[in-house]
């Protein structure tokens, strides 16, 4: 028994999930943890500070802000590389 409409390893259509959303992806940091965003995490695009505390982001071509110098729950959109403190920010992608 041979299959010639399969497509891929198993045999299935792969689904396609496409929107016309600026972001598609969310990583919350939580407090006092250090996120560095290396690897899988790289490459956001913006940030939305929850919880302010004595939170520090830097920005991914230097430099440092205090969260608390912020306003929460607003959008930036300025790329992250570090992130560090008791406060929570969602990070987009």
């Amino acid at each position: 028994m041979s299959r010639t409409d399969a497509s891929g390893i198993s045999g299935r259509v792969l689904a396609t999930n496409k929107d016309d959303a600026k972001f598609g992806k969310i990583k919350t940091v939580g407090p006092n943890v250090i996120f560095h965003a290396t690897g899988s995490h790289m490459g956001t695009s913006g940030f939305i500070i929850k919880t302010a505390g004595n939170t520090v982001i830097s920005p991914t071509r230097g430099g440092e802000i205090d969260a608390s110098d912020l306003n929460t729950k607003e959008l930036y959109e300025i790329g992250v590389s570090r992130v560090s403190g008791s406060g929570t920010v969602h990070l987009v992608y």
